[in-house]
This record gives C-alpha cells, sequence and structure tokens, in this order.
C-alpha cells in the first residue's frame, strides 16, 4: 500500500498540515506533493499513479476535490474520446480515493464523513473501509465556446449558483469563506435576474424561471446549504432539484430550512430522481454553470449519472 496526499498549495497552514500528516501517517509509505495551481493538481494526481500509489487522499476543499477526480480519471482515459464508456473503470476502481477538507468550500465531505480529523482517515484505510459510489460526467460549453466534459463528485448546478461562484472566486482570500459565500449570495440575490431554462431527457420535461437547477450527487453545497436532502452517492441517481420562480422574500424565509437539509415545501420548488438530464437556455442568454464550487462554463449541457465507478475512503 502506498498513500499520496496531493494537497492545493494555496491552502491555510499549508506547512502545518503537511507536519500532520507525516506525523499522523508515520507508519505508513507515503508521498506528499503539492501543486502550484489547477493544472498542476491534476498533473500531480497522474504523476502519484505513475508512482504506483493506490491509494490518493485529495487535501484541499470542493474545487481541488474536483480537480483531482478529473486527474485521476483522464489517467484511465482509453483513447481521445471523451465519452463515458471511454475510460479503463475497472482499473481505476483498484485505486482509493479519500479527501482531506482544507479548502474555502468543504461540502462533499459532510455527505460522506461524519468525523474529518487525519486520525479517522488513517483509521478507516486501516479497516480497508471502502465504498463504490457514482460520479457524474458533463458535457458543456467551455470558455472558448467550445464542447468540453468534465466529471464531477458533488454538484453541479446552473442559475444564481453560477453567478455566486464566479462573484465568490473574484474576492480576496482574507475575507475569509463564510464572509465570501454570505456576500456573494446576498449580492447576487439582490441583483439577479431569473434565468428561463429547459431540462429534459427521453422521459422527463421541465422547462420554465428558475432561480437555481440543481444536479446533485451529495446533499451539500454553497459552504452547508443543504439543497439536496434525498441525495444519495452510490444509487445510480442524481437529485435534481428546481427552484423555479419564487420572490427574494420567498427564499430567504426557507434559507434556514436549506441549512438543515430540509426539502422546501412550495410549489415552485421540486424534487425530482433522474440518472440523465440536458438543460438548455430557453432564451438567448447564457446560463453559468457551477460545478464543485467552481465557475466552468455555460449551459447547455448534458449531464449522465455514472454508477460505482470511484472506490472511496469512507466508513461501509
Amino acid at each position: 500500500m502506498r498513500v499520496a496526499f496531493i494537497i492545493n498549495g494555496s491552502i491555510k497552514k499549508l506547512y502545518k498540515t503537511i507536519d500532520s500528516i507525516t506525523k499522523t501517517f508515520n507508519n505508513f509509505d507515503i508521498k506528499i506533493y503539492t501543486s502550484d495551481d489547477e493544472e498542476h493538481y491534476k498533473q500531480l494526481c497522474q504523476e502519484a499513479l505513475d508512482d504506483q500509489c493506490d491509494h490518493i487522499i485529495l487535501v484541499g476543499g470542493d474545487g481541488t476535490v474536483n480537480q483531482g477526480i478529473n486527474g485521476i480519471i483522464n489517467h484511465f482515459k482509453l483513447n481521445g474520446n471523451k465519452q463515458p464508456n471511454n475510460f479503463d473503470w475497472n482499473a481505476l476502481s483498484r485505486i482509493k480515493v479519500g479527501v482531506y477538507p482544507a479548502g474555502s468550500g468543504n461540502d462533499f465531505v459532510k455527505t460522506v464523513y461524519n468525523e474529518t480529523s487525519l486520525k479517522t482517515l488513517k483509521e478507516l484505510i486501516e479497516k480497508q473501509s471502502y465504498q463504490m459510489i457514482d460520479i457524474g460526467w458533463v458535457s458543456f460549453q467551455n470558455f472558448q465556446l467550445q464542447e468540453d466534459i468534465r466529471f464531477f463528485i458533488n454538484i453541479t448546478d446552473v442559475g444564481m449558483g453560477g453567478e455566486t461562484v464566479r462573484k465568490k472566486n473574484n474576492l480576496p482570500k482574507w475575507m475569509g469563506s463564510n464572509f465570501s459565500y454570505f456576500w456573494a449570495i446576498t449580492s447576487t440575490l439582490a441583483t439577479y435576474k431569473k434565468c428561463n431554462v429547459k431540462a429534459y431527457n427521453d422521459n422527463f420535461f421541465w422547462e420554465g424561471k428558475v432561480i437555481n437547477m440543481v444536479v446533485a450527487n451529495g446533499k451539500y453545497f454553497g459552504n452547508g446549504l443543504g439543497i439536496a436532502p434525498d441525495a444519495e452517492i452510490a444509487n445510480g441517481k442524481f437529485s435534481f432539484i428546481t427552484i423555479g420562480d419564487i420572490t427574494l422574500f420567498e427564499y430567504f424565509k426557507h434559507i434556514n430550512t436549506v441549512k438543515k437539509c430540509i426539502k422546501i415545501d412550495h410549489p415552485k420548488v421540486s424534487y425530482y430522481s433522474l440518472d440523465k438530464i440536458t438543460i438548455e437556455s430557453n432564451t438567448s442568454r447564457k446560463i453559468t454553470i457551477d460545478m464543485d464550487g467552481e465557475f466552468i462554463g455555460t449551459a447547455p449541457m448534458t449531464l449522465q449519472c455514472l454508477s460505482r465507478k470511484i472506490n472511496f475512503i469512507a466508513k461501509i
């Protein structure tokens, strides 16, 4: 067993984190990699696999986890085509993936871990406590207006979520994650104009104005908002939530309900379970995409839930 820790080099208390990892895992064969930027992080994940690491711990926030998941999966790409069936999922299943939260947004771990210490992570590995979990595949329009694909492990959404992330990412880091998210959410709410969208698959169709349209594998996003109470990470389905044409007052009225990860009881808020969905704008307006806390591009996009593809270090 060889355990790789891939660390986002911009996290707070970087050297203290490295020291804690070294001390906690002193009886393990470990390798520590520290990234310079997003592309470097993906490269380091592939480098760890080349170095025969069979356990990879992603250290950072939700965006870092997304980068790591994409770096790991792309290591097992079979050819130039990036369709879901062109990856060696069987080989990938032999790699155990875990998360140590150390970023500005740590929402995915709220679904999979009750306790997030290095000691607990070590105990899970020692007990060989692993679970095959789902991953989301997305085809979308990137910043160069070209069709692109990407994987996500937690949540992808369009509407206010994408605008919020775009604003939050432009704020200085010294403001802190809690205030940054609060400011980005409230300022977006104050100015956001609902987008007119349609969402469909072979057996489903929805259209109308929305504040947010959420495709969820995990339960939480936006720094602790439990938007998807029904979401399960190993059932082969997305939880699909539409927050429709409601007022800002109504949204704020229900925000504490969302924080408690309880469904909103409102005629303009709906919850579905789907394994595939396409989302498009009903107008010429570009709709921004938030994927695992990162602004990645715009709709149209198609999302597909790939059942039990990642071997995750978690309590069974």
